[in-house]
């Protein structure tokens, strides 16, 4: 177990004499101490999953016998594994689960752009129907369209007292990830929202992939099977929905894991064939090389090809960051010219076209040979 102290990366690591697991229950006791309501937001995946069983083990050894509070959203584009095994949660009395499935914005990546589609369109079939169990009005109407926000304003935004909303976020997952948690020095695992009273809690955000099935192991907890035929597969552990950029990339992997959902999939979205069959082809530089080499070359790629204009604002947002960090940089002296003050062109441009940019840019000190070519010699050609 690590913490982060001081200015610098040689003194900021200081290790403590306590393991993931402790850890993780003192913070959840100290959010059920401190807080009105707890709410755990679940996924189906393993690392909500575990989040969900630590919730439970710290309410029930502090005395609490009531219910435990859980949230799950539904995608719709989630295979029956993963739905069959959220239900089963759904349906155990000890939980106070709430299941949505509302017309939700979402994005889907085809060959560098980024789009946007509407989950639980009311316009086209749906991939599945909506269970029974699902609340599909939050009072707006059944076919109020609602984004991140808007949806947990609706459910958490009326509840009374403060909320503390708990996730399976990880560390080992992201750097940025893992930056937002240790960049606060108190209670570094408890984030604000837009919301006043109600704060995201990241209590497992230190632990490995490796502490979380040691976890289920030792607690004899099944996790969704989804998991296993991904490893066959050899496809990222992952239950969210396969449009999203990182997903995408891999989509033709769903035609052997799931075959009949992955035929769902295309006779909804068939565009998404394009993006299995010419992803592996699409030449990147070429793409890139279309456009200035400079920070307005950028803007110029985002403003012509992400055509979600939420997600285009928060690509030029985070863009803009990277080249107000690199500016900083070169002002106090950190890193140096040789790495582009840890941000080059070429690397933030391929953040971008990949659709990398949900999070802020991390910076990279170790620059490939494209990625120096591209600013020290404008003429010269990837290869």
């Amino acid at each position: 177990m690590t913490t982060i102290t001081g200015k610098t990366k040689a003194d900021r690591v200081t290790y403590l004499d306590v393991d993931v697991l402790t850890m993780a229950k003192r913070r959840i006791k100290h959010v059920y101490e401190t807080f009105d309501q707890l709410w755990v937001a679940f996924s189906g995946g393993k690392d909500s999953l575990v989040t969900l069983h630590l919730v439970e083990e710290v309410l029930r050894e502090e005395g609490y016998t009531g219910k435990i509070n859980v949230l799950f959203r539904d995608e719709e584009l989630i295979p029956d594994d993963v739905i069959n095994f959220v239900q089963a949660y759904a349906r155990d009395p000890k939980y106070n689960f709430v299941y949505l499935a509302v017309p939700l914005l979402s994005q889907k990546f085809i060959l560098g752009r980024t789009c946007e589609y509407i989950q639980w369109d009311w316009t086209r079939p749906w991939l599945r129907p909506k269970p029974e169990m699902a609340i599909t009005d939050l009072g707006a109407g059944p076919n109020k369209v609602y984004d991140q926000y808007s949806m947990d304003q609706s459910v958490f935004g009326k509840l009374q007292g403060s909320v503390a909303v708990i996730n399976g976020i990880r560390a080992d997952e992201s750097l940025i990830r893992y930056s937002s948690c240790v960049n606060k020095r108190n209670e570094n695992y408890i984030n604000a929202t837009e919301s006043p009273k109600v704060k995201f809690v990241k209590p497992i955000y230190d632990w490995s992939v490796m502490d979380i099935f040691r976890y289920l192991y030792d607690r004899e907890i099944k996790y969704c099977g989804i998991y296993d035929n991904q490893l066959w597969n050899k496809m990222k552990l992952r239950v969210a929905t396969p449009l999203h950029a990182e997903a995408a990339k891999t989509f033709g992997k769903w035609r052997t894991l799931y075959p009949v959902f992955y035929e769902q999939l295309i006779s909804i979205f068939p565009e998404m064939l394009a993006q299995e069959r010419y992803w592996d082809d699409v030449d990147r530089y070429a793409v890139i090389y279309r456009y200035p080499r400079t920070w307005e070359g950028i803007f110029e790629y985002i403003r012509e090809n992400i055509d979600d204009r939420p997600q285009r604002i928060l690509a030029r947002e985070r863009v803009k960051a990277a080249k107000e960090r690199r500016e900083k940089n070169e002002r106090d002296g950190i890193a140096s010219p040789v790495n582009f003050w840890g941000f080059p062109l070429l690397y933030v441009f391929k953040l971008v076209l990949s659709g990398q940019y949900k999070r802020n840019i991390n910076p990279c000190f170790n620059p490939t040979k494209e990625e120096l070519l591209y600013e020290r010699e404008p003429t010269a050609v990837a290869g």
